[in-house]
């Protein structure tokens, strides 16, 4: 059976349903990110909501370029990606420094 949903084919749903995911689980990490922070006020909990944070906005954005444009699906990838590079460097320069 093919899911077809508004113009969206089965692959697309589910790839906005797995980031839908991704952001509920990240909401969630940042929560308990911020509540640590209130609590214990260090550089490495900072690094840790900058990283749940973009990858937040990562997400965000690829849900956006699926639901815009249907034709152009690397670049989502590539941009989400990169996103994803600058987050990992983020969790990686703070963890070294800690």
């Amino acid at each position: 059976m093919v899911l077809d949903l508004l113009g969206y084919t089965g692959i697309k749903l589910v790839s906005i349903g797995i980031e839908i995911a991704n952001i509920c689980l990240l909401s969630g990490l940042l929560y308990l990110y911020i509540k640590s922070y209130r609590q214990i006020k260090i550089g490495f909990t900072v690094g840790l909501m900058l990283f749940a944070t973009v990858l937040l906005l990562r997400s965000l954005f690829t849900i956006g370029f699926i639901m815009v444009d249907n034709t152009a699906l690397g670049r989502p990838i590539y941009i989400g990606g990169l996103i994803e590079f600058i987050a990992l460097l983020i969790l990686l320069k703070i963890t070294w420094d800690y």
